[in-house]
């Protein structure tokens, strides 16, 4: 009888083992997928920190705000690097028209600021400096899914709040950082 109940507890603390480790192993996975989140979002905005000093140079330079060349040549890159990846190019194609949008938008409300304002003599160089680094931080946006995908769903809705408070643009309204959320979620792997 002794023998029953000493085998009984050996399974039982052998089951409960097994059972810790699986949660602990799944805290470690979301502890881990909710550092890549904030890392993913923290790079967006990176990326949209750039958008004064690219209205600032096209400012400057007289040019528009607005330049579809420009944008086909991001989004056909976005889709390219999404297929490297992994992802599904229109889910990724789609994220970044949310994205572009948001950068125009931060654009548009600093030129209007310039309006007011006396332009600053700062130098700004998009060519050489500014588009370097936003093609980088687009190439690192686009690995973050695809690293936050293999482990679970890029992002989930949950990670909203974090995300709207992780953007530090003022020039973003509440309606436009929401719609680059809700393009986040449609990210997926191309499976």
């Amino acid at each position: 009888m002794r023998l029953i109940k000493a085998k009984k507890l050996y399974f039982l603390s052998i089951i409960l083992t097994i059972i810790l480790s699986a949660l602990t192993f799944s805290s470690a996975v979301s502890s881990a997928d909710s550092k890549l989140s904030l890392l993913l979002f923290k790079t967006i905005d990176e990326r949209l920190g750039y958008m004064k000093d690219v209205a600032l140079f096209k400012a400057q330079n007289q040019i528009q705000v607005e330049d579809i060349e420009r944008e086909k040549i991001v989004l056909s890159n976005a889709k390219k690097l999404a297929v490297r990846h992994g992802l599904d190019p229109n889910s990724m194609e789609h994220f970044f028209i949310a994205q572009i949008n948001a950068a125009k938008a931060i654009q548009y409300r600093f030129r209007a600021e310039l309006l007011t304002l006396e332009m600053p003599a700062r130098s700004v160089d998009l060519e050489s400096n500014i588009r370097p680094a936003l093609d980088q931080l687009g190439s690192d946006i686009v690995a973050l899914f695809a690293t936050l995908l293999q482990n679970q769903s890029a992002v989930k809705e949950e990670s909203r709040k974090i995300f709207i408070r992780t953007l530090q643009s003022q020039s973003l309204s509440e309606v436009e950082r929401e719609a680059l959320f809700n393009a986040m979620l449609e990210v997926r792997s191309s499976q």
